[in-house]
């Protein structure tokens, strides 16, 4: 697909969904997508996940959870980024060839709700952290004190607005952010870690064990207990949320540095900061008795270790960065809804980011943030895994890894299938959504046995490729 010829300013070029990145915009190095993962994958949630992995067995069980489930998740992840380096194309546009032109309108409607939903709670983690800088400059009560509520609004506006211009200013900026967010986040992390590790022996710490019958939450109808199995479920799917890899390592120089370089970042961010999390609920169940991982969020734990602005400042800037992305993934959603046509990809930029601002609020309104975010990640699960699952089937299985720019059309073309839908796609997607909720909610012994991700993963890959090697043989 011919690329028409672009004006370079301060901000730099963009590339809507329906657009293939050319080879002199492809400017990020395998070190550039590390920095960028790594960046992007230290955030609040990250402490806040580490926490909750804790609450299985202690220590022992949060890091098996972290050094090897999640380094074995991240493997077909980082393969999505292999696709998008080779074709050049976006995290949506990519799934063109397997649901079709028209039909990649599906997972884009699942993509915003990834983007947004991220958005909402990153913006709440973060806005604790603008809550003790509020405090310190106008009095306000921080997070979790009397009377609290009324004042985390302006702090996630604050947030929302920093997000927001940074997402506007496009992917060279959002490059350096995440650079500037990772050196800052390596200097607090070592602090923080050997704070915690001088306040209790290392043997103190793996001794300790959350109160018998683990930890309890819900929200609406549903209730969790942390097993092993749901754990599993629920980092699946928070390593599979990270939507955007695509996004980025489009502008990858090789398909090794779009492939690598986020496995490497996304993980070495995750060991550090999930890590974190769980040392510090123990360190803070030591301290106070009490196993509260609602606790645990970064802002809390560093208050509670004697760090002050600083801190808090870095924990922003890396929430900033983070949602950016977020963002900025949104608006390639509503790119390819569109079809290339409406409004200016930056207008777009700015829509997302004000899409985000009434969402997250919705923190607020609930009693058991435990709850509320473990409900997010297995919606999120029961959809973002049979998708990616159903996408990387295609294309190295099914179609053997040849994509040709016919992705990029608005019609016709060898991806147009039946009116632009590839119904193999859209029925085996549903299918899988269907299954992970009937095993997660409806047989719980099966999901405590084998998980809601594996019976989900099998269903949809194998009733896809049937149906698709069919189909692609008739063509």
């Amino acid at each position: 697909m011919a690329q028409r010829d672009r004006p370079q300013t301060l901000l730099g070029a963009e590339f809507p969904a329906l657009e293939k990145v050319p080879p002199e915009a492809r400017v990020f190095g395998f070190w550039d997508q590390a920095a960028l993962w790594f960046g992007a994958a230290s955030l609040p949630a990250a402490w806040y996940y580490g926490a909750l992995m804790a609450g299985w067995t202690g220590l022992p069980g949060a890091f098996l959870l972290i050094f090897v489930v999640s380094t074995l998740t991240f493997v077909p992840w980082a393969f999505l980024g292999r696709i998008a380096a080779k074709t050049g194309a976006c995290s949506m546009a990519m799934v063109r060839p397997t649901f079709g032109l028209r039909g990649s309108a599906l997972p884009s409607v699942f993509y915003l709700i990834f983007g947004f939903g991220w958005g909402a709670v990153n913006v709440f983690l973060g806005g604790i952290a603008m809550s003790y800088i509020l405090k310190g400059v106008f009095g306000w009560p921080a997070f979790l004190e009397p009377g609290y509520a009324p004042a985390m609004v302006p702090s996630l506006l604050l947030v929302c607005l920093l997000q927001g211009i940074f997402a506007v200013a496009g992917y060279r900026w959002i490059r350096w952010m995440e650079w500037l967010a990772t050196a800052a986040l390596l200097g607090l992390g070592v602090f923080q870690t050997v704070l915690v590790l001088r306040a209790w022996q290392a043997g103190q710490l793996f001794a300790w064990a959350p109160p018998a019958g683990g930890l309890t939450t819900s929200i609406g109808p549903f209730t969790y207990a942390l097993t092993f199995a749901l754990l599993v479920d629920l980092l699946v799917a928070y390593n599979w949320t990270w939507e955007f890899i695509g996004d980025f390592s489009r502008f990858a120089t090789t398909p090794a540095a779009g492939t690598w370089g986020p496995f490497v970042g996304a993980n070495v961010a995750q060991y550090w900061w999930f890590s974190v999390g769980a040392l510090g609920v123990a360190h803070l169940a030591l301290t106070t008795g009490k196993y509260r991982p609602e606790l645990s969020d970064p802002s809390t734990t560093t208050t509670q270790l004697g760090f002050g602005w600083i801190a808090y400042l870095v924990i922003l800037a890396a929430t900033v960065a983070t949602n950016a992305g977020n963002i900025y993934a949104s608006a390639l959603g509503i790119s390819n809804m569109l079809q290339g046509r409406g409004p200016a990809f930056r207008l777009l930029l700015g829509l997302s980011a004000l899409g985000i601002v009434p969402l997250a609020l919705l923190p607020l309104l609930v009693p058991q943030f435990v709850g509320f975010y473990i409900f997010w990640l297995d919606f999120l699960g029961a959809i973002v895994i049979p998708l990616w699952t159903i996408a990387l089937v295609d294309y190295f299985l099914v179609k053997r890894e040849r994509y040709t720019d016919d992705l990029f059309r608005r019609e016709g073309g060898l991806y147009w299938y039946r009116d632009g839908w590839n119904w193999p796609a859209v029925v085996s997607l549903l299918l899988g959504t269907g299954v992970y909720w009937v095993v997660a909610f409806g047989v719980p012994r099966l999901r405590e046995a084998l998980t809601a991700t594996l019976p989900t993963v099998v269903v949809a890959s194998v009733v896809y490729f049937l149906w698709a090697r069919r189909r692609e043989a008739a063509r």
